[in-house]
């Protein structure tokens, strides 16, 4: 055989082949990504939806603890607790396109939906870091109360819950100033909202509750018992239930805003360490991590039933899903 057709078949086999990898990366791109943290891993895990494999993994900063997608998902925020940084990676390509120092003990972070300001929780520095999205460059340090955990940017506020002290600070976002503080249960962690921004939701791990906030007058309005140890809660699309994620119990509940109670259980296991969760499929899946056993669960939410469990890195806590 001549060494021209060697070649030949050579370069044919290598275009197949990319044939082949760009058919499956089509493919995993049509049901979308998920982006999950792993605390002892230092990396993050991108996996395909529809088939539940791991894509590709992308080494970030030390203890990384959750991710937030931008509003247009064109960039994942990752905190990194230990290294007192956020990783940035380009979802176009999973790669970390810029890394930089935020404060002392990173959280979580949150990018207002207008996109105009980020902000990041610094746990060891009581304070709330904002960020300009574009630059990365820092717009103000605003003090808040003990071992902030979760910011959420409601309408022209961000509700921030610190962790130590037991209260939600309350951020005017014109004037970048602290307008009040609500007295809720022990261990505030994450928060959810409704789209009215009148009903902000905080789940109390300490105090096994989901406390229910009025946006407006800044008062308590009930809360609802769970089950043990309530980590993040998070709104359903449709605006007419919340899921609460308890890592104490290892449960995912389910929550009716009308009536402000737990409507269903979706048990996991008892040593599940149930912590983080995100939508997918336009609220039809709620993706929940499991920090104990080092899975996410997905649940079918017309059906509230685990569909699929997936394996993934050492102590999943974050959670983030890019649609197609």
């Amino acid at each position: 055989m001549k060494h021209s057709q060697v070649l030949s078949i050579v370069l044919c086999f290598a275009l197949g082949a990319a044939n082949v990898l760009n058919a499956a990366e089509s493919r995993a791109a049509a049901g979308g990504k998920i982006y999950v943290t792993a605390w002892f891993g230092g990396e993050v895990a991108v996996l395909d939806l529809n088939t539940g494999k791991t894509i590709r993994t992308v080494k970030v900063g030390v203890h990384d603890h959750n991710i937030f997608l931008s509003p247009d998902q064109k960039s994942a925020w990752v905190t990194n607790n230990n290294d007192g940084t956020v990783s940035v990676i380009d979802t176009a390509t999973d790669q970390v396109s810029r890394t930089f120092r935020v404060g002392n003990g990173p959280r979580h972070s949150f990018i207002s939906p207008d996109g105009k300001e980020a902000y990041v929780t610094t746990e060891f520095d009581d304070a709330v870091a904002v960020i300009d999205p574009g630059t990365y460059a820092p717009l103000a340090t605003v003090k808040v109360g003990r071992m902030p955990h979760f910011a959420l940017v409601a309408g022209g506020k961000v509700f921030v819950s610190n962790f130590g002290s037991a209260d939600v600070s309350v951020i005017d976002r014109a004037n970048r100033n602290v307008i009040g503080t609500i007295p809720v249960g022990l261990g505030p962690l994450g928060a959810g909202f409704a789209k009215d921004t009148q009903r902000v939701y905080i789940a109390c791990h300490a105090a096994n509750q989901v406390t229910v906030i009025d946006g407006n007058s800044l008062q308590v309005i009930t809360n609802i018992p769970t089950d043990a140890g309530p980590v993040q809660v998070t709104v359903t699309p449709d605006q007419k239930y919340a899921y609460v994620a308890n890592d104490g119990a290892g449960t995912v509940q389910k929550i009716d805003l009308a009536s402000n109670a737990i409507v269903k259980t979706v048990p996991i296991a008892p040593n599940a360490g149930t912590h983080g969760i995100g939508f997918a499929a336009d609220g039809k899946l709620l993706l929940v991590t499991n920090t104990g056993n080092n899975t996410i669960s997905v649940i079918d939410t017309a059906k509230d039933l685990i569909v699929k469990t997936l394996k993934v890195g050492t102590a999943p806590e974050g959670i983030a899903f890019k649609r197609p």
